[in-house]
């Protein structure tokens, strides 16, 4: 009897003591050299040890990623050999010299690699996840949605001017027309709903497919243009546009879009444009023929991001708090199954650029077994 007593009495105490230790593995995704599609060839998922935060990062559990086209592009550039992965949601485990985050808070923003179980992150990158989002499709939204917030923004206060400005660009417009060029992706959705919340009268773009035209229009865009029948611009009269946010960048956009656009107006393409890859159009991917009165911007976000990361996040979480902004999420897969999700992203599975899926690719962590 006294024996089994000290046994229940040792392990009822380690049970109470455990989850204060924290654990020595977690899962991560690593690519091989020369990985391409398929990537379940040379995409896997390996046992690492959990990172250790330095003075100033959290450490988050996570519970959600996405992919963006950026990570599939890392993948095949060799960038994944020791982790990848940017967007994040999660739960802070701990916070090292921390003056604003601290244990349990629920957060999203920017951490690599975030494709694993366990990440840390600057304080300043990271804020408070809106709680209104559920966790497991929080961590789609960072990237896309600084992207498009900071490139809104800039169509009419020019890279380069601080402070970043507060709420709409447009505030002292009124019938704002806004293009953006690919509506049904990742940039394109939300920047279609933060043109709305912003106040713009008339939001044009493009997609094709029924249900990717249904989607839009959905998310408040006034006009649609199936870009299998008609090209957006040639779809437009002379002076009928404000604004144009290219958040697709194929060669000679910015050709065709001047002549829609007004005196006043901008033309701005996000980084990574088609018409850098293919050259044909000479740097910096903007128009050959200007148009006098109109700005065009070749956006390079990486500046604003390292300046205004916390501040836009902290935007986003109003936005959404508002019942603004709504995330959409196409599919969603459990980190095991991270090689299909880059799959379905690339135009592997059933989703891809050819395939025309719409909304984000949510990577989330729900295997996780790994107790903090």
């Amino acid at each position: 009897m006294v024996i089994y007593y000290y046994y229940t009495t040792i392990l009822l105490l380690l049970s109470t003591v455990a989850p204060l230790f924290a654990a020595s593995s977690m899962r991560s995704a690593r690519a091989g050299l020369s990985c391409s599609k398929p990537f379940t060839t040379c995409v896997k998922i390996v046992q690492v040890d959990v990172p250790s935060p330095k003075s100033g990062q959290a450490l988050i559990k996570l519970s959600s990623s996405s992919i963006n086209p950026s990570d599939v592009d890392e993948v095949e550039m060799d960038g994944c050999l020791f982790g990848c992965g940017n967007d994040m949601a999660g739960t802070v485990v701990s916070c090292n010299g921390c003056s604003r985050l601290k244990k349990g808070d629920h957060v999203w923003g920017f951490a690599n690699p975030s494709f694993a179980d366990f990440v840390t992150a600057p304080e300043d990158d990271v804020a408070l996840r809106p709680s209104n989002v559920p966790k497991e499709q929080a961590g789609t939204i960072p990237e896309v949605g600084l992207t498009s917030l900071f490139s809104l923004k800039r169509t009419n206060a020019l890279p380069g001017i601080a402070p970043m400005p507060a709420g709409s660009p447009w505030a002292n417009r009124t019938n704002v027309t806004v293009v953006i060029t690919a509506g049904s992706g990742g940039t394109g959705f939300i920047g279609i709903e933060i043109a709305k919340a912003y106040g713009a009268t008339n939001i044009i773009t493009s997609t094709t497919g029924e249900a990717s035209i249904a989607f839009v229009k959905s998310l408040g865009a006034t006009r649609v243009i199936d870009y299998k029948v008609e090209d957006i611009f040639a779809a437009l009269p002379d002076d009928s546009v404000d604004f144009v946010y290219d958040n697709y960048g194929a060669d000679n956009t910015a050709d065709k879009a001047m002549r829609t656009l007004r005196k006043g107006g901008t033309y701005l393409m996000m980084p990574h444009g088609e018409c850098y890859a293919s050259k044909k159009q000479a740097p910096p991917c903007i128009s050959a023929h200007p148009k006098p009165g109109v700005r065009q911007v070749n956006y390079i976000t990486s500046v604003d991001f390292q300046a205004h990361a916390l501040d836009g996040l902290k935007e986003l979480t109003s936005l959404f708090e508002e019942n603004k902004l709504t995330a959409h999420v196409a599919i969603s897969y459990e980190l095991n199954d991270i090689a299909l999700a880059l799959n379905y992203s690339a135009g592997g599975g059933e989703g891809g650029v050819n395939n025309n899926h719409f909304g984000k690719i949510a990577v989330v962590m729900r295997d996780n077994s790994t107790v903090l």
